[in-house]
């Protein structure tokens, strides 16, 4: 795996691709079995045509490791993702590279971990109570949907503050609209476009977050109790700060991530519980054991293991993105092949998560899986739903703490049942969803 070549290697085998399309089409409709099929005919380390550029593939934990974290500096997160993205969003944490990144990620890392995240706990508990109590008069209810518009105002409310309910409406309406041009190519300001209506969108969310900057700077800065107060307040070695076009690129990245990741899992995780009786009323009976019929309080959440290992099991087989890219900027070698600079390279999340050398019995939703006595899982890159390495989502704990409270008043209030007739086929990209959103009916757990 050395970085220099002193001879030349042969580039990875691969097939012969159309120009800027290649397999495009065939890696969107299935990740998963796009790896697989290829694993089997060309090894761990092949290349394709993705995204209109030669794309290296390097399959399984150590290439994992050698993409995330060994070998970071060869790679570029930015030129990995497509220019729908970067120009949409600009110079956020996922988009920038070397030292900019490190500097951006030490300054957020505080409001998103440790102390902060108990006063963080109320505001999530008390909005999954509001949101749910209306979810009985949706019948049926399209739990994607419904847990998109929940993480989305848990979201918006801990990063940006209070706002009334109307602006908070027109802001989730107009980030559906911006997000839904993410991965719309080609990036073209065409009126009526998915792209040419979300850098619209995109402009008129800048403009409010650029009023809701100002009115903090002049009145409450000091104010710490949301995200936004402490990125106002957040300063580098150099005592510098962000500046407000920093602020906006890294707040309108953290809104995006922060709900498509835990709307997909949150989705996918009921589904599997619906689809395992046995599992869901193990995971019941924990919940009623620990925290019974009171208020969930926040050390309840550490001594729930069942449902720590159904949340890491539906990770494991429904990572929200099937993998990540990264731009070559430095030409290596890997695995006996030569990948140039001005690639992309590719890890495959829902690859390794589904390897039979790693896992029992890959395809099975199995939480028990992750419990002490079994030893699945610990190697480390095996599990990388939420990437790995020092660029690992910087939300982890954030979407972890979120999704336990959302997962365990669902548990103790509500019965879900998974209506007939609707079809659970995954789509894959951009964030995974059942292709018709998990159409449940729901019942009160006492009518229940």
């Amino acid at each position: 795996m050395a970085v220099s070549t002193a001879h030349v290697l042969p580039l990875p085998p691969g097939p012969r691709n159309l120009p800027i399309i290649g397999e495009t089409i065939q890696w969107v409709r299935d990740p998963l079995h796009f790896a697989q099929e290829r694993y089997e005919r060309y090894g761990a380390v092949w290349r394709t045509h993705l995204l209109g550029r030669p794309c290296a593939v390097l399959l399984g934990p150590e290439a994992n490791k050698f993409i995330l974290g060994s070998h970071i500096h060869l790679f570029s997160s930015r030129t990995g993702w497509g220019k729908p993205i970067t120009s949409l969003i600009g110079g956020g944490l996922s988009l920038i590279d070397g030292a900019e990144h490190r500097r951006h990620r030490r300054m957020i890392q505080p409001a998103l971990h440790g102390a902060m995240l108990q006063r963080y706990f109320a505001v999530m508990l008390t909005r999954t109570a509001e949101h749910t109590a209306t979810w009985i008069g949706q019948q049926p209810l399209k739990l994607f949907e419904a847990f998109k518009q929940l993480s989305f105002d848990i979201a918006a409310r801990l990063m940006l503050g209070a706002q009334s309910d109307a602006e908070a409406e027109q802001f989730r309406r107009l980030f559906h609209v911006f997000t839904s041009g993410l991965f719309a190519p080609p990036a073209w300001k065409v009126p009526g476009t998915p792209y040419g209506k979300a850098w619209r969108a995109g402009q008129q969310l800048r403009q409010t977050l650029q009023l809701i900057i100002d009115r903090r700077r002049v009145t409450d800065v000091q104010v710490q109790d949301d995200i936004l107060g402490l990125l106002l307040q957040a300063r580098d070695a150099d005592n510098q700060g962000f500046t407000d076009e920093e602020l906006i690129d890294e707040l309108l990245v953290l809104l995006w991530a922060g709900h498509d990741t835990v709307t997909s899992l949150l989705t996918w995780t009921l589904y599997e519980l619906l689809c395992n009786a046995h599992v869901y009323r193990h995971a019941v009976a924990e919940q009623m054991h620990v925290v019974g019929a009171g208020r969930l309080e926040l050390a309840h959440l550490k001594r729930l293991p069942l449902l720590d290992c159904i949340l890491r099991e539906a990770e494991r087989l429904h990572p929200p993105a099937p993998g990540g890219f990264r731009g070559v900027v430095t030409p290596f070698e890997y695995g006996g092949y030569r990948i140039p600079a001005g690639w992309t390279v590719m890890y495959s999340s829902v690859f390794t998560h589904h390897m039979s050398t790693l896992w029992h019995d890959p395809p099975r939703f199995d939480p028990d899986r992750f419990a002490p006595h079994r030893d699945e899982g610990r190697k480390p890159f095996t599990l990388i739903g939420f990437g790995g390495g020092p660029r690992v989502c910087v939300g982890f704990a954030f979407a972890q703490m979120q999704m336990r409270i959302i997962v365990s008043h669902l548990l103790r209030n509500f019965r879900f049942e998974l209506l007939p007739g609707q079809s659970f086929k995954p789509v894959p990209v951009p964030t995974k969803m059942p292709k018709d959103g998990l159409l449940v009916h729901v019942q009160e757990q006492s009518a229940a």
